[in-house]
């Protein structure tokens, strides 16, 4: 891991290095205000998803199944369907998705501040 997050920062480096040659300078100042935008709207998106996998909001969900039941009827009608068992494979599927998801996340919003802040730092050389 520690040598991917080395890799991850020198290609972003280098980057950073390229559009700070090749744009302009005019240009170059809306670029850092877009990725660095970007990069903290995928880092607030990751982190909510964090906190959603974590089950902080369990309770509350509870609460609310709770008040749900307490105030809708259910339909009689298919109650064999209320209890069906979940799928093992849809689950395993799709926590592995929600994983990955997260961690690209952050990955991604993480990589786009460093890419913002080392563009601002070439900007104000």
């Amino acid at each position: 891991m520690p040598a991917l997050v080395i890799f991850l920062v020198i290609m972003l480096s280098a980057a950073a290095l390229a559009v700070g040659l090749t744009v302009p300078a005019e240009a170059l100042l809306a670029i850092i205000n877009r990725s660095f935008l970007a990069g903290l709207f995928l880092l607030v998106l990751g982190v909510f998803a964090l906190v959603v996998r974590s089950g902080f909001f369990a309770v509350f969900w509870a609460g609310f199944k709770r008040l749900q039941a307490l105030f809708f009827r259910r339909p009689r009608v298919m109650e064999s369907d209320w209890y069906t068992p979940d799928d093992p494979v849809f689950a395993r599927k799709k926590e592995t998705f929600v994983r990955i998801g997260t961690s690209l996340l952050l990955w991604g919003g993480a990589a786009l501040v460093f890419f913002s802040v080392a563009l601002t730092v070439w900007y104000y050389r």
